[in-house]
């Protein structure tokens, strides 16, 4: 990790404009952190640390936008929510507005969409329905756990997208841990809890579920582009707000079923380490500090949400080798993505394949403007690297 690499996330973990008056940076370090601050969306956090005219301007902006943005979505959320609450069908807010009020000031978050998650097949019915009746537009868009939505204000044109979650986070090559994902969000385990937000009484997901949630919504962005600071971030403020609520002993034993613990424990021991988690969460779990810092010297690398390159190639596990095997059975997961109810037929499955092989070429050299070799050879050194944190794997390292 870099010093300036080091320096930006030091900082983050200041949110005392007090503190930060009294932390002179040099011209070169207002830079660095200025231009860190702008790819990842943390410029409200670093805006006091920067008095260079141009650069504290260009934070500034970021800043007004963030926080106008926040308002936009908070109404947002507002309309798709009440719109459910009153038509009686049961929904869970995932991340959004309810992780931004875990922070300093809720605007400091930088929103991008609404994510609601329905469990229930039947009011999943009856959510599409009424949406559609209520102006929101279906968008084409090729996802095994979500639907997306448009909607544009009348009076504004302002348009925004709404992800209706019929599971909480996509399907992986590793079955066990696709099992219990589905079990722990089943609609006959989830139990909702309440989070009351400008006035309004949110139905959220309960702390133990939700810091499960967290921890497969980072792992899902790692295995297929990495993500940025700001997940852990939210992970850190998330955990030090709602510690005494969360079941860690039922954390551990979903991480062991699913055997991602040692994913679980570089994302605790980087975020007390580096952002603020406090001490005494989690004391007990450790991981190898020089992999925590190549760990978040990726991240901090990577854009506010990962490096989703033209090359990068769908990445749902880790395996031990790239080879053929490997890229067939990718190809088959994303078969069974971009035809979930045919792809139930064995039969139908020749020439399913043959379609989603031929739509791949298709998206690399058409609209990712790249070559299937350039691809397979990102795929592969990702899979490196995300082999270095044993994920999937509880073995001791």
């Amino acid at each position: 990790m870099q010093p300036t690499d080091l320096l930006y996330i030091n900082l983050l973990k200041n949110t005392d404009a007090k503190e930060a008056t009294s932390t002179v940076l040099t011209p070169e370090e207002q830079q660095t952190i200025s231009a860190l601050a702008l790819r990842h969306y943390t410029s409200p956090l670093l805006l006091p640390y920067i008095n260079e005219p141009q650069l504290h301007e260009q934070l500034k902006q970021q800043t007004k936008q963030m926080i106008l943005n926040y308002h936009q979505i908070a109404h947002f959320t507002f309309l798709v929510t009440s719109l459910l609450d009153d038509h009686q069908i049961p929904y869970i807010l995932l991340k959004g507005i309810s992780l931004a009020a875990c922070y300093p000031q809720p605007e400091f978050r930088k929103l991008g969409d609404v994510d609601i998650y329905i469990s229930d097949p039947d009011a999943l019915k009856r959510a599409k329905k009424l949406l559609e009746s209520s102006g929101f537009v279906p968008e084409t868009e090729l996802s095994d756990h979500h639907l997306t939505y448009q909607y544009t204000f009348p009076k504004t044109g302002r348009s925004f997208i709404l992800e209706l979650h019929f599971r909480v986070v996509g399907l992986y090559q590793y079955e066990p841990a696709n099992r219990l994902v589905d079990q722990v969000f089943s609609c006959a385990s989830i139990q909702s809890s309440y989070q009351q937000i400008h006035n309004y009484n949110y139905r959220v997901l309960p702390p133990t579920e939700n810091t499960f949630y967290m921890l497969h919504h980072m792992l899902k962005h790692y295995l297929y582009c990495g993500f940025g600071i700001r997940l852990l971030c939210d992970f850190t403020l998330y955990l030090n707000q709602n510690h005494t609520q969360i079941h860690f002993a039922q954390i551990h034993e979903w991480c062991q079923i699913s055997h991602i613990t040692h994913f679980y424990e570089i994302i605790i021991t980087s975020c007390r380490s580096y952002l603020g988690l406090l001490p005494f969460v989690e004391k007990e779990i450790h991981y190898d500090e020089a992999a925590c810092r190549r760990f978040l010297a990726d991240i901090v690398h990577d854009r506010d949400m990962g490096t989703a390159t033209s090359a990068t190639l769908v990445g749902s596990g880790s395996y031990e080798t790239i080879n053929l095997l490997t890229c067939f059975k990718e190809g088959h997961l994303q078969m069974h993505v971009r035809f979930p109810r045919l792809g139930k037929c064995v039969l139908l499955w020749p020439v399913l394949w043959c379609i989603t092989f031929f739509c791949f070429l298709k998206n690399t050299y058409c609209l990712r403007k790249t070559t299937l070799r350039h691809t397979l050879r990102t795929f592969r050194d990702n899979n490196q690297h995300v082999r270095q944190i044993h994920i999937f794997d509880n073995s001791d390292r």
